[in-house]
């Protein structure tokens, strides 16, 4: 789907959540700083063979461990010879998600890579799936919260989104 096909309307139109569901997402915890663990594997599963990725597109929360987790990630994604097509940032709390998520999906990366605390992430999310052709099967996220201190070692593996 061509964000560029939809008329002015639509793309206005807000996939906001409802403020019992956004409640929720807000009532979550901050996310916890990425570890070396956490890139190492979300760069093994970025290289691997089959997922075919070469350019991706860095999107996270405003927050000072989404932050560092996405700048760590793309010194490593360009160091080991990736592309970076662009880096969007966005705040928790917004009035439309229009525009970040049409930088974030502008130059048809062959993956999104996500550090994001909850609530912004799933009210981005909502306005990718409306207005843009982001896949969900192509993005991957630092995991968001604080490690499970009962497992051991502790477990927090990356995220990729869809089946």
């Amino acid at each position: 789907m061509d964000a560029k096909r939809w008329s002015a309307r639509e793309l206005a139109r807000s996939p906001l959540m409802p403020a019992a569901q956004a409640a929720r997402f807000a009532e979550m915890p901050p996310p916890a700083p990425h570890t070396e663990a956490d890139l190492r594997s979300l760069l093994a599963l970025l290289t691997a063979p089959a997922a075919a990725v070469s350019t991706v597109a860095v999107g996270h929360s405003r927050d000072a461990a989404s932050r560092a987790a996405a700048e760590a990630f793309v010194a490593a994604w360009q160091a080991g010879g990736g592309t970076v097509v662009a880096v969007v940032d966005w705040p928790e709390q917004a009035a439309s998600w229009l525009r970040p998520a049409l930088r974030l999906t502008a130059q048809d990366p062959d993956a999104w890579v996500i550090a994001a605390a909850p609530l912004g992430w799933a009210q981005l999310s909502r306005r990718l799936r409306l207005s843009t052709d982001w896949n969900p099967r192509r993005t991957y996220a630092f995991p968001p919260l604080e490690p499970d201190g009962d497992a051991d070692p502790p477990v927090r593996p990356p995220y990729r989104s869809g089946p």
